[in-house]
């Protein structure tokens, strides 16, 4: 049901004021709900397949192509680099042209650049593929988020957003197993593994401009925004509100304390994050090949053996994302991450405690981390700056870890404990800057799984 069925006159914003709340009311998505979820997930499908299987390959690359640790990285950073800077300007121009709008298009320019890694001939076009389907992919995951988010009935919106972490570690899982499915083709396999993410994205492009379910929710949301104020302004389909909301000014983003505040606390989550969980997403294969002598094959094999973990604990997560316990299951999930890479900071080359301390760090991953960074930026943003402000977020944190990628095969070669005993720091910094933003957001009256206040005044909240 919209809420506009029985919330005419409050249920926009106005001059002066930004509203947090999806479209819809009630806490039961339907089958529509959980189609886009998952479509709109395949963006996080794609960017973690992209980002594993460029880790799976890398030791085969640098194999074939006579790259060193240095340049191994600099592939790497391209890569980071490069979905954060499409993250950072596909975020705003979804919300400056309209999200729906960027969601079917950005999927076709990943296609087009996983194509070219598929059939790259030379180290340059396999550069050159990396370079646009990152930026495809960085660009489509803030949008995604957002049409996600601005769709879900207002007491389910945490679900909803977390089902496309669940993609992500899909992602991982299909990956890994594909990976070491194909370990014995040596370069081959791994150009087979970009191969299927360029056909899924073409897949998922047909999904999200024909499925039925897709745009029969489209068309009631245009409906919900046809009643809200302004509407009447004008504009097919019943006016301007028909369509989705334009993006908010950057200046009155970044001068709005209630949009300020919880943009810098989840910039800071997702950056001390991130940190950890791209070393582990880019390089457990290299470090497993260079820590424990670990072959090609046991290295992807130990990936694909524990990301059930992954898939269970974010399945976990969806359910308790939007109750009471979400809090707890943030500083139970950090404590984990933190043992495991103490763990891993103290195996000494023994391959048995890194296969448990990478078991242990999936279970802690997936539920105290990129997704509650989702939801609690959906949650905490009015929906017109919501693309903008993931993106933007999303951006900083790729732009330091593609900083750090490009030192970490380094260290895992020659300063291997100290990188570790960092990585525990950056666990707990994550942590920190989590329950600040808890406190922030339950100061404003959000929280987990109730309906977001109706209104907030901006000039109050600076």
């Amino acid at each position: 049901m919209s809420r506009t069925d029985d919330h005419h006159g409050t249920a926009g914003p106005t001059a002066g004021t930004t509203d947090v709340r999806p479209l819809f009311e009630g806490d039961r998505p339907d089958r529509r709900h959980w189609t886009l979820a998952v479509a709109a997930g395949m963006a996080s499908y794609l960017d973690s397949g992209i980002i594993v299987s460029l880790g799976v390959g890398l030791a085969l690359i640098g194999e074939e192509y006579g790259i060193g640790a240095w340049g191994l990285g600099a592939l790497s950073a391209a890569l980071t680099f490069s979905i954060g800077v499409g993250a950072l300007v596909g975020g705003r121009v979804a919300d400056l042209v309209g999200r729906q709008r960027a969601f079917t298009a950005y999927i076709l320019v990943y296609a087009v650049g996983m194509t070219a890694m598929a059939v790259s001939p030379s180290a340059g076009v396999l550069f050159a593929g990396v370079v646009v389907a990152g930026l495809a992919a960085g660009a489509d995951l803030p949008t995604s988020v957002a049409v996600v988010s601005e769709r879900s009935p207002a007491r389910a919106q945490g679900r909803l957003v977390s089902v496309t972490q669940v993609m992500w570690v899909v992602g991982i899982a299909v990956t890994q197993v594909l990976g070491f499915a194909v370990a014995g083709l040596g370069l081959l396999g791994i150009r087979l593994i970009f191969a299927e993410l360029a056909v899924l994205a073409v897949v998922t492009f047909l999904v999200r401009r024909f499925s039925p379910s897709v745009r029969s929710l489209e068309e009631d949301a245009r409906e919900a925004r046809s009643h809200q104020p302004g509407a009447g302004a004008g504009g097919a389909g019943g006016g301007a509100g028909a369509r989705e909301r334009g993006g908010l000014p950057l200046r009155t983003i970044l001068t709005t304390r209630a949009m300020v505040v919880p943009l810098l606390l989840t910039t800071g989550f997702y950056v001390a994050w991130n940190l950890v969980a791209n070393t582990f997403g880019q390089f457990q294969v290299y470090f497993l090949r260079e820590a424990a002598g670990a072959s090609q094959a046991v290295a992807t094999g130990v990936g694909a053996a524990v990301i059930p973990l992954g898939i269970i604990t974010s399945l976990v997560l969806v359910r308790l994302v939007d109750t009471r316990w979400r809090t707890t299951v943030l500083v139970v999930g950090m404590v984990i991450q933190a043992v495991a890479m103490t763990m891993l900071g103290l195996g000494a080359g023994v391959l048995a405690v890194y296969v448990a301390a990478i078991a242990l760090y999936q279970l802690g991953s997936n539920s105290a981390g990129e997704a509650l960074y989702k939801v609690w930026t959906q949650e905490s943003q009015p929906v017109e700056a919501r693309s903008t402000v993931q993106g933007a977020t999303y951006a900083v944190g790729r732009f330091a870890v593609g900083l750090f990628a490009l030192v970490t095969p380094t260290l895992i070669e020659t300063a291997r404990t100290p990188l570790l005993f960092f990585l525990v720091l950056c666990v707990l910094v994550a942590l920190g800057f989590g329950l600040v933003l808890v406190r922030h957001m339950r100061a404003r009256g959000l929280h987990p799984g109730s309906e977001p206040p109706a209104v907030e005044d901006v000039a109050a909240a600076r």
